[in-house]
């Protein structure tokens, strides 16, 4: 079988991400709650869209110039009616009239009623007023025109987040090359990014076409640098944001590892809490990253290799590989990895590992779901007993949990050996813990199993 390398490094990149799903619980208030958060969007949007904050400013600014226009042509024509042809003018009602005249001047260059005599530095002024009416009704025509153009020009192009309206949970991806539009494709065919925003962070992002309009939905852009902060203030979600860093296309890797290790301290300086993904294109650098607090790093070329020497010693592997990340079909019911939702089924909670795969196998067979190991939630000090540097996540993943039965010594449901830390398939899950499973499609378990 043949691979597509980036592919594979996009899937692994993107099944880092959704292995800390939490799950939130929806009611009625959450429900009104999202529909209001659906509507500001869309209006923000909207401003963004059609620039009309800046739009509405260059029209005040106009109507401004167009009232001081207004009113200083109106006292120099009653200056000269006063000081030329006092005599024609019996009452201070009678000089107001020209504030009248000169608005009509300039908004519509009807012509003066012949019952309103003017001297001929009046005239003049009339003139004057007729050709700064031309200049102010040219320019707020050309306001309304550029308007549209924007929009026209920006049609095939990735939306302008919105600014000072803040996305819930958004997926941001900082850098941008061609491997953006595999990353898009397959967090679209995910489930778990279905009601989730993706913003592309990258001085070049303006620039980046949309290739599947039907997948282009809720898909922004900040252009700027990934690692400045205020870039980031505009970004950054509410809540359970994620981040991809994509390396730079560069001739030198180090240099490209710099700056996504600079990218993902600034995150990490900005908000510990965003999980981070990094994508690393020299294992070299691999120290490095190490001493920052993100969630997880991928070696494309390291992943590729070893995926590669597996399959040439272990013919298939490559398949199976395909199939668990869900490379081998467009579908998003394919067979992949995937994580149980927080809080766990009450039904499991209690029961070892071993126990929970044996209700799979026997009264949950239907489901085709199968249990592959668990993510076991460790508090901080459980991390420090154990010396773990889990950075931002606190589950330790497990697959495929050994048995205790041929090691009669062991009495813990976990041992620790030299920097290894692995759980037995007799550790009793708890709460906050997720079981990872293989299947074609996700399950809420806690709805699944009400009837047992």
């Amino acid at each position: 079988m043949g691979f597509d390398h980036g592919k594979i490094g996009c899937e692994y990149l993107l099944q880092a991400q959704f292995k800390s799903d939490l799950f939130y619980t929806i009611n009625e208030n959450s429900l009104h709650m999202d529909i209001r958060y659906k509507i500001k969007k869309k209006w923000f949007s909207f401003l963004q869209k059609y620039k009309l904050k800046t739009q509405l400013n260059n029209v005040r600014k106009l109507f401004v110039f167009l009232f001081f226009v207004w009113l200083l042509g109106s006292l120099l024509t009653i200056a000269s009616q006063w000081f030329f042809t006092a005599g024609s003018h019996d009452s201070l009602q009678d000089y107001v009239k020209y504030f009248w005249v000169v608005i009509i001047e300039l908004v519509s260059g009807f012509d003066i009623p012949e019952d309103i005599p003017l001297h001929f530095v009046s005239q003049l002024i009339s003139i004057l007023m007729l050709i700064m009416g031309l200049v102010v009704v040219g320019l707020f025509t050309g306001q309304i025109i550029s308007m549209f153009v924007h929009v026209l020009q920006k049609a095939e192009l990735f939306s302008e987040k919105p600014e000072n309206f803040q996305f819930d949970k958004p997926i941001i991806v900082c850098g941008c090359n061609e491997r953006i539009y595999n990353i898009i494709e397959n967090l679209r065919n995910n489930s778990l990014s279905s009601d989730r925003e993706i913003i592309i962070i990258d001085n070049n992002a303006h620039q980046f076409k949309r290739k599947h309009y039907s997948q282009s939905d809720d898909i922004w852009y900040v252009s700027g640098d990934p690692a400045d902060r205020s870039i980031l203030e505009k970004a950054i979600g509410k809540r359970d944001c994620r981040v991809i860093i994509i390396s730079k296309d560069m001739k030198d890797k180090k240099w490209s590892n710099a700056m996504s290790i600079n990218t993902a301290l600034a995150i990490e300086a900005f908000d510990e809490s965003v999980h981070t993904v990094v994508e690393i294109v020299d294992i070299q650098s691999m120290n490095h990253f190490k001493r920052t607090k993100i969630n997880d790093w991928v070696c494309v070329s390291e992943f590729s290799l070893k995926l590669i020497s597996q399959s040439a010693l272990q013919p298939g592997m490559a398949n199976v590989f395909s199939s668990m990340l869900g490379m081998d079909s467009d579908d998003s019911e394919s067979t992949r990895i995937r994580f149980s939702t927080i809080p766990l089924a009450e039904i499991f909670i209690g029961k070892s590992f071993s126990e929970i795969a044996t209700i799979f196998r026997t009264e949950l067979s239907k489901w085709d779901v199968t249990i592959i190991g668990f993510a076991k939630y460790l508090d901080m000090h459980e991390k420090e007993k154990f010396k773990l540097t889990i950075r931002n996540s606190n589950h330790y993943i497990q697959i495929n949990p050994p048995s205790k039965r041929n090691i009669p010594d062991k009495n813990t449901s976990s041992s620790l050996e030299p920097a290894k830390l692995y759980y037995y398939d007799d550790t009793i899950l708890n709460k906050k813990d997720k079981l990872i499973y293989l299947a074609r499609q996700e399950y809420d378990f806690r709805k699944i199993l009400n009837h047992l």
